[in-house]
């Protein structure tokens, strides 16, 4: 007769299952976009059909289905936290799995069971939450994904380990009688050093994490969301062995990371110039280190200015196509680090930085290039598309950017010599664009060839452009979508 699946028999069960569940899923994305990027080539040819009004037939069979489960995946229904489908559709799977680990069989016949599971659970993904955080980590190279699709993952890690260990907490003070939480909690040593400030730690940071603190307190997010986890993590060590290899596990990973940044950093000297609209343009001297930087359009770096902001490292994506001379960002002044750089009287700063990191797409075989910039998001776009006409004079270029004032178009030189037919809409004067229709009447003017599709601005010029592939998917259209944003 087999054993029941509890206390240790069920964590021998569960830690190599679980583990394995997600070790698939990361190699199954990592072998999609190793194919991607070695097998599956696109046939290139004419820019434009050899006869004149000649047009593309649409997907018809499989390749049409295939279309439409990707327009589907592709969707992002309204909403201010809903993200694309698809990516709610491996959070779901994600959340799902965790909840079976923890009530499954006869997890809330006991509060002690149930107790243990939540602190399995906790701990398990635990490795999984400072992985998914890390920014120089393996799996940013390996599986393609965005910044964006890395740091949604591990939010919700997070969520799962906080709110576990919350759980595991309060479904220990059931079986110890009418005694309070405070009282259990400090019952012992072990429980009261060991599981109450982690606890305490994981509640600090679950509560700063949300993204209306976030959004108003960043500074205080990120010292509370490093610190108080190094604290939280160092005191589960202690709290019960089993604890221990997982706690292990994410401090590696944790100090990997942080070495990987201190070994690629780089110090430059480099220079500010106030733009219009509060945004301020930092462009660092490439001459100024003796190190070689190369990096590609589309990638991004983490910045430091200790004068400003000591031990702040900010993300930001790189504003200038490759060269020898300057590495440029377009920084919007908002609160705290950038708000601090605007207002910043010197002119001359010392720049620490590590990266670039990203897996910027690739447009090779496409016919035309959809490239769409709201505010600050020029700073991917214009790269973008400059790059693109000096490297693929053969792809049509459509640049397109919405500003809310005319000044704005002295953030970027739009010189003619760059082949690039720059538009510019000036919401001021002429209103909001109806970017849906934009995409797709630039969509059907490629006649039925592939076009690509990328977007950096706002989340409502995001969603609209997102939508409008979504919807030319559904119908046959051979068009990819591509996002650049950063969320916290």
């Amino acid at each position: 007769m087999a054993e029941p699946l509890t206390g240790r028999n069920y964590s021998r069960v569960f830690v190599p299952t679980y583990n394995a569940v997600i070790g698939f899923v990361f190699l199954a994305a990592t072998a999609l976009y190793f194919y991607q990027l070695h097998f599956l080539k696109r046939v290139t040819g004419e820019k434009r059909p050899l006869l004149s009004g000649q047009v593309i037939a649409p997907a018809k069979g499989a390749r049409l289905v295939y279309r439409r489960v990707r327009s589907a995946l592709l969707y992002q229904p309204p909403g201010r936290y809903l993200e694309a489908n698809g990516t709610m559709f491996v959070v779901a799977l994600y959340l799902g799995l965790n909840a079976l680990y923890c009530f499954y069989g006869d997890a809330t016949e006991s509060a002690r069971i149930l107790g243990n599971r939540f602190g399995l659970v906790s701990v398990v993904n635990l490795p999984i939450m400072f992985l998914l955080g890390s920014k120089t980590g393996l799996l940013v190279q390996w599986t393609g994904w965005s910044h964006e699709g890395y740091n949604i993952l591990h939010r919700h890690a997070g969520r799962v380990v906080c709110l576990t260990a919350i759980g595991h907490v309060v479904a220990f003070t059931k079986p110890y009688g009418r005694r309070t939480l405070g009282e259990y909690v400090m019952r012992s040593t072990r429980i009261g050093v060991g599981g109450g400030l982690p606890l305490l730690a994981f509640v600090i940071i679950l509560a700063t994490s949300f993204a209306p603190a976030r959004n108003k307190a960043y500074e205080i997010f990120l010292y509370a969301h490093v610190w108080f986890l190094v604290a939280g993590i160092v005191l589960l060590y202690f709290h019960y062995a089993r604890c221990r290899p997982y706690c292990i596990a994410a401090s590696v990973i944790f100090l990997w990371d942080r070495f990987n940044r201190y070994k690629n950093a780089k110090t430059l000297n480099a220079t500010t110039t106030v733009l219009s609209g509060n945004t301020v343009k930092l462009s660092m001297n490439l001459h100024s280190t003796a190190r070689d930087i190369h990096w590609q359009t589309g990638q991004y770096v983490y910045v430091t200015i200790s004068k400003l902001a000591p031990f702040q490292a900010h993300p930001f994506t790189i504003a200038s196509p490759p060269n020898p001379n300057s590495l440029d960002l377009i920084i919007r002044a908002r609160k705290g680090f950038s708000k601090t750089l605007f207002l910043s009287e010197s002119q001359e700063h010392s720049v620490t930085f590590h990266g670039p990191y990203g897996s910027p797409p690739q447009f090779h075989g496409m016919s035309k290039v959809i490239l769409l910039a709201g505010g600050a998001g020029v700073a991917y776009s214009y790269p973008e598309a400059v790059e693109l006409a000096r490297t693929m004079p053969d792809v049509e270029v459509d640049f397109f950017w919405v500003v809310p004032q005319r000044d704005f178009v002295s953030w970027v030189d739009m010189d003619p010599k760059y082949n690039v037919d720059f538009k510019v809409w000036v919401t001021a004067e002429q209103g909001r664009p109806d970017i849906s229709q934009y995409v797709k009447d630039s969509v059907a003017a490629a006649n039925g060839a592939p076009v690509a599709v990328a977007v950096c601005g706002p989340s409502p010029l995001v969603r609209a452009s997102r939508n409008a592939c979504a919807s030319l998917l559904w119908k046959g259209s051979d068009v990819e979508f591509y996002s650049e944003n950063f969320g916290w």
